[in-house]
């Protein structure tokens, strides 16, 4: 960008000054210039109306001529062509026509014979051009310049023919005009002194001057050469030099009446009218350049005192802003208006340069003390700044790096595709995000996330690019942790559950445009839960890791092995290999491959050594296999299927499986629509004791088909405790069970009633269980001693201590418990001794075989006695026969229920049957169904 160049306040003032005098002068010099034209106009027409004059004179001495001729063509004299009376003609018409030196007549032939000046006996005029004209055309021809034969003087000679009838030429007149017409005519126009006019031929010849003037007859060129080119020119009026040197106001014009070119000039002095103007003038300009010089210098002294020691002072303190002193301001202020808002504005701009300096001290503080690395280079990629935590990062010191490049860091281990991504970015102009992996100068590598962008000037060129770079090697280390964490288990260097599924939504994926098969293994060792709790979880943390390995070894490199957790592993072969219907074969030695495999004995650090079997299920998949999801569903019903056939066994998916699945599925689903309608029923079961007398019933959940048939509770009471769905129909049990006992307390004659229901473990161990039997009674105002709550050795089992509180916590409510099925678990005496039970619960498994299997009879025998020494009371469950009720009452059972008793009805029924007629109502002896 170039500079302008700089001019001081002291010029730029005179020049303002100048500009405010140039008005003035300008004013004086047009006013000069309007009168020195008017004088010149005033000149001009003066040369004009004489030229105008001139042009009057010539004009009438042509008439004159005119007139005199055709008086000579008319008259008898000329007819006979006597020359002596056409000369005597001529002799007076002569003497009438002043300024005229001759007039005659001449022949055809071009023989004069007759003139008004005696001449020599014989004058020929037949090589005159006037002569040749008159015999060419009729009229009066063009003078011609010329020294006249018979008069021997200079004049201007004009034709005139004449013709007789028949238009034969008899003769050509002739008249010449002296030269001394013009000279009269001037005289005529009394020219002031110092006018001048003259007449000149084409041949430079003085014809004519006025006022008279030594001047040479004949002039040089040079002399007469504006002359001519003005009358070129066509410009009638022009300021030229004169043949005696003055300078004059010319008018210049040409006789028309002359063949040959005469030039005619009147000329006014100019000098003497106009010296007055120009004296006028300058005296004007002498005044006015005082009457300047005066407001120059008081101007120059007002604005010393006023704008030089301001200029002094502004200057001082932009240079101490310069300098770098920011605090710098202006104290004594101006009492001009424009001036003191410049020392506002200077006192604005130093305290805004602070604010912005104090700006960039942070910013350079922060760019310096920042933990990222940040770096500064030229559009070369050469280095002109980093920071300290660069520094302190590569392990370079500043001055090794500047003017180098960033490729001091690269040994080669970032990939070339990432700084051509990186290059492409910064050329669009566009911001690149990424990672390096340099090298520090100590060799060690380190991985740094970089953020690169280009630095754009006013123009948008590109001029630096700046780079900001964090060291993430920690991070990444983190992530390829957390990854780990996420994807493998921790005790075998597996893959989870989530890898595991990732790896076979890509195979299913990949074998879709395949025709291999592919399998996917589900294994479970049977009974682990025996090997923690016998030898602990240190021995079966040892023996997973072995059949971890096993299991590792059974397999390809390019297959997949996972811990889905517990004791489950999982298997994924992509291609099984071989024919297409040999592909469950295949399956099958693979999976006894691995199942034999994890038969052979484990010797984890013991002598005493362990032995496992394993479950398998295997689902096979290829093109057209169902959604990973479902592949997963078939492998673990396949696996569950081979466990409830007593493990130690591998099976493979079929379409009965799927029916089994689907089925299972429906069940599901109208389990939860069951549950959205309140399509389930409670159905009740008398209790009678010893003397025959209601003490309650039991509340049994059925469940009434959308087709209106009963489905039994051993259908879907197991999957609504594997789905959970246990825990909203055990709380409407538990609802409609108390609004039933409400009922009864309401009455006399069955507020002494008690109600028993079942509870799932899952809905016993709910965190909130006690609030929602505490808010039931509340909700129905029932005496909690009616509510009986049968619990099963599953719900105790575990967490004993827990289950504990909350019995406590329930019987604190008033609430009663009964241990169901006893007798089919692994009961323990030590947990009726700390556990609040009331009741014991003899399983009907027992009481149906009592009076024929002597085991059953001495189990049923024991529990009696046992339940006596505790102080529990029992029920015995499955009593069908009178023959089973006499036993029990004769071994001092207190209470029985069963078909002999009543079945389990709709409360209506039930309460038809027994409250209405006492004593157990005698029933069919069919074998009644699990309660």
């Amino acid at each position: 960008m170039l500079m302008r160049t700089t001019r001081s306040l002291h010029l730029r003032l005179w020049v303002v000054i100048g500009m405010a005098c140039l008005p003035v002068f300008l004013m004086a010099f047009f006013d000069y210039r309007e009168r020195r034209q008017d004088a010149i106009t005033g000149l001009e027409s003066e040369v004009v109306r004489m030229l105008a004059t001139a042009k009057l004179a010539e004009d009438a001495a042509l008439g004159n001529m005119q007139q005199t001729f055709q008086i000579m063509a008319r008259a008898d004299n000329l007819q006979s062509l006597d020359p002596a009376d056409c000369s005597g003609l001529a002799q007076r018409l002569l003497l009438s026509m002043e300024d005229f030196v001759n007039l005659g007549a001449a022949l055809p032939d071009g023989t004069v014979f007759c003139s008004a000046v005696p001449g020599r006996a014989e004058v020929s005029v037949a090589d005159r051009l006037w002569f040749q004209d008159a015999l060419a055309r009729d009229g009066i021809t063009e003078g011609e310049f010329v020294i006249g034969r018979i008069s021997l003087k200079p004049g201007m000679v004009f034709g005139y023919p004449v013709r007789d009838e028949r238009g034969r030429l008899r003769a050509v007149l002739f008249a010449s005009i002296q030269l001394g017409w013009f000279d009269k005519l001037i005289a005529g126009f009394k020219l002031p002194e110092g006018w001048n006019a003259f007449l000149l031929s084409d041949t430079n010849t003085v014809l004519s001057y006025h006022p008279a003037a030594n001047l040479p007859p004949h002039l040089d060129p040079a002399a007469t050469a504006p002359f001519e080119a003005a009358l070129l020119a066509g410009r009638r009026v022009a300021e030229l030099d004169g043949l005696d040197g003055h300078r004059r106001m010319y008018g210049i014009g040409t006789p028309h009446f002359s063949r040959s070119t005469l030039l005619m000039a009147v000329g006014a002095p100019l000098d003497r009218t106009v010296a007055r103007i120009d004296q006028g003038f300058w005296l004007r300009i002498v005044l006015l350049a005082g009457m300047a010089l005066v407001s120059v210098l008081t101007a120059r002294y007002y604005i010393y005192g006023l704008i030089e020691a301001w200029t002094r002072q502004i200057t001082a303190a932009i240079d101490s802003v310069a300098s770098g002193q920011l605090q710098t301001r202006i104290r004594r202020f101006s009492r001009v208006q424009e001036l003191h808002a410049v020392e506002l504005g200077i006192n604005h701009m130093a305290s805004e340069l602070q604010k912005r300096d104090a700006d960039l001290q942070r910013l350079s503080t922060a760019v310096e003390q920042s933990p990222e690395s940040i770096i500064i280079t030229d559009i070369d990629a050469r280095i002109q700044y980093v920071n300290n935590a660069f520094v302190r990062t590569t392990g370079y010191a500043l001055s090794e790096v500047i003017g180098r490049t960033p490729r001091v860091l690269n040994r080669g281990l970032t990939p070339p595709a990432t700084f051509k991504a990186m290059w492409a970015a910064l050329e669009a102009r566009q911001v690149w995000r990424g990672e390096f992996i340099n090298t520090r100068k100590d060799g060690s590598t380190y991985v740094e996330m970089a953020t690169i962008a280009p630095i754009l000037d006013q123009d948008g060129r590109v001029v630096h690019y700046v780079a900001t770079k964090e060291d993430i090697t920690q991070h990444k280390q983190s992530e390829a942790l957390v990854h780990r964490l996420a994807y493998y288990d921790a005790l075998t260097g597996l893959p989870n559950r989530a890898l595991l599924r990732e790896r076979l939504d890509q195979a299913v994926g990949a074998s879709a445009h395949s025709p291999a098969q592919g399998l996917l293994l589900l294994l479970d060792i049977d009974r682990f839960k025996q090997i923690n709790d016998t030898r602990g979880h240190a021995t079966g943390d040892q023996v997973l890791r072995e059949a971890a390995r096993r299991i590792q070894d059974c397999v390809g490199e390019n297959d997949t092995v996972a811990r889905l957790g517990g004791n489950m592993f999982g298997i994924i072969v992509q291609d099984l290999g071989g024919p297409f219907g040999q592909s469950a074969d295949t399956a099958r030695a693979i999976a006894q491959k691995v199942h034999d495999a994890l038969t052979a004995p484990y010797a984890p650090g013991e002598t005493k050594r362990l032995y496992t079997t394993s479950s398998s299920g295997i689902a096979l998949f290829g093109a057209g296999a169902p959604s990973p999801e479902n592949l997963l569903k078939q492998a673990e019903v396949a696996l569950y299927q081979a466990k409830d056939e007593g493990g130690n066994a591998l099976l493979i998916f079929d379409a009965t499986m799927q029916a089994t699945v689907d089925a299972r599925a429906a069940l599901e689903m109208a389990l939860r629509d069951a549950i959205e309608t309140r399509a389930f029923r409670l159905f009740y079961q008398v209790q009678v004791c010893q003397h025959d007398n209601v003490v309650g019933a039991e509340a049994l959940i059925r469940w009434v088909g959308t087709d209106g048939k009963m489905i039994s509770p051993a259908d879907f009471i197991p999957l609504a405790e594997e789905t959970g769905l246990i825990v909203p129909i055990g709380q409407w049990v538990l609802d409609t069970a108390c609004q039933q006992l409400a009922q009864w307390q309401q009455r006399p004659e069955t507020s002494p009633l008690t109600l028993a229901i079942n509870v799932s473990a899952r809905q016993f161990h709910q965190a909130d269980f006690v609030a929602q039997v505490r808010a039931a009674i509340d909700r129905h105002h029932i005496n909690p001693g009616g509510l009986k709550l049968e619990l099963t050795e599953s719900v105790i089992l575990g967490d004993i201590e827990t289950t504990i509180e909350r019995m406590r916590q329930l019987r604190e409510l008033g609430i009663r418990f009964a241990l169901d099925d006893f007798g089919t678990g692994y009961s323990s005496l030590s947990y009726l001794k700390r556990l609040p039970f009331d009741q014991l619960k003899i399983d009907q498994s027992f009481i149906r075989d009592m009076l024929t299997d002597n085991t059953s009879n001495a189990i049923v025998r024991a529990i009696l006695v046992m339940s006596d020494a505790l102080g529990l009371e029992v029920v015995a469950e499955g009593v069908e026969t009178a023959s089973h009720r006499a036993f029990l009452v004769q071994h001092g059972c207190q209470f029985c229920q069963g078909y002999l008793l009543g079945r389990p009805v709709p409360i209506e029924a039930w309460e038809a049957a027994h409250l209405s007629t006492p004593g157990p109502a005698a029933q069919s002896g069919e074998p009644s169904p699990a309660g």
